[in-house]
């Protein structure tokens, strides 16, 4: 099979694919995060603390790949970082080692953080900048960070602010307070810095809370943030929680998000007749069955079996992972999965190729 031409940069393939206008091939969304320090041959950690790095790792990533996408972070613990939470570096995924709101009068003594000052989100800030400055006009770039819920759990501690929606959840509503308020803060300043917002809110899962709980604690959060951005912006952010998600597609729709970002643990056919009249979808190829443990002919398997259930979209489709990729994944794999959409995906998409 041919592989198209490539007319059209990223940018202007993405807003084809999301306004349902012709485009050259179909874009390829890959939250390619800390993988980059792999790119270019630093740790995690180091990758993590530099605003030189972050920048560099994401434009030689991005050159590299030819995916649609860059992203400088916080990710799903900067914010939370910046409220007080300390962060360890492993040379793989970052993770919360421990949280700042340990009891309840801890949250008494916290405040919204400010972007230009606190923790490391003015190195994303800058790293944002630099990357705009030097490729922003041919890719879009997101600063995705954690929503509501995921940033709540991690001031509290996921543990322990399961257990405060059921104890204590007046509680639980002041931490989800301080959370949203801190996420609108930071959108503010990176949209004054030119990038879009992505929401990422793994906590919020279904495999984690009740449909119930959702509407309850993560919802009402989830949709003011959302507006915040919105009418901070003027664009809708993207959202990605991780895990069965399929029976609160409707209100993650009616959040006013501009992109459902789903995990391969649901399927793309459900959600495309669920919600797909309303909003993008983008996903949901394995990450790491596929991506990162398998062949370039998985890859290309995978890619041309969410094509067939996914293209035709109402409201568009952006071919993805069903989460992170994963920092060690071969970039084989990576390049199989751009060609896949340059050989299965090119205008107009026929589902023939995907049988």
């Amino acid at each position: 099979m041919s592989t198209a031409v490539e007319t059209m940069t990223s940018k202007e393939r993405t807003a084809a694919a999301l306004s349902g206008k012709p485009y050259d091939r179909i874009p390829v969304n890959l939250l390619i995060s800390d993988h980059a320090a792999r790119v270019i041959g630093v740790s995690v950690g180091e990758y993590n603390k530099s605003a030189q790095l972050l920048a560099k790792g994401q434009i030689e990533a991005w050159r590299r790949y030819g995916s649609d996408n860059v992203n400088t972070g916080p990710g799903l613990t900067g914010i939370a970082e910046a409220i007080g939470s300390k962060i360890a570096f492993p040379d793989s995924t970052p993770y919360v080692a421990e949280n700042v709101v340990q009891e309840e009068k801890n949250l008494d003594l916290l405040k919204v953080p400010d972007p230009e000052k606190d923790g490391r989100l003015p190195l994303f800030l800058e790293a944002a900048t630099i990357v705009l400055k030097e490729v922003g006009d041919q890719v879009g770039l997101a600063m995705t960070t954690a929503g509501p819920f995921t940033t709540a759990a991690a001031i509290r501690g996921t543990e322990r602010f399961l257990r405060d929606l059921h104890k204590n959840p007046q509680f639980a509503h002041r931490l989800l307070r301080l959370a949203s308020d801190s996420i609108v803060r930071f959108a503010e300043a990176a949209t004054g810095v030119g990038a879009r917002i992505g929401l990422a809110d793994p906590t919020a899962s279904g495999t984690m809370i009740s449909p119930k709980q959702f509407r309850e604690f993560a919802l009402p959060y989830l949709n003011e943030v959302v507006s915040g951005i919105t009418e901070l912006s003027g664009f809708a952010p993207s959202l990605h929680i991780c895990g069965n998600t399929s029976k609160i597609w409707r209100e993650m729709a009616d959040s006013g998000v501009s992109v459902l970002s789903l995990d391969d643990a649901v399927d793309l056919a459900a959600a495309k007749t669920q919600v797909g009249g309303r909003v993008a979808l983008l996903g949901n190829i394995r990450p790491t069955a596929t991506m990162f443990l398998g062949t370039p002919n998985d890859v290309r398997d995978n890619a041309r079996e969410c094509l067939a259930k996914a293209w035709d979209t109402p409201k568009g489709y952006i071919l993805g992972l069903g989460c992170g990729l994963p920092i060690d994944t071969p970039p084989e794999n990576i390049h199989a999965l751009i060609n896949s959409a340059r050989e299965l995906g090119q205008w107009p998409l026929d589902p023939t190729r995907f049988v």
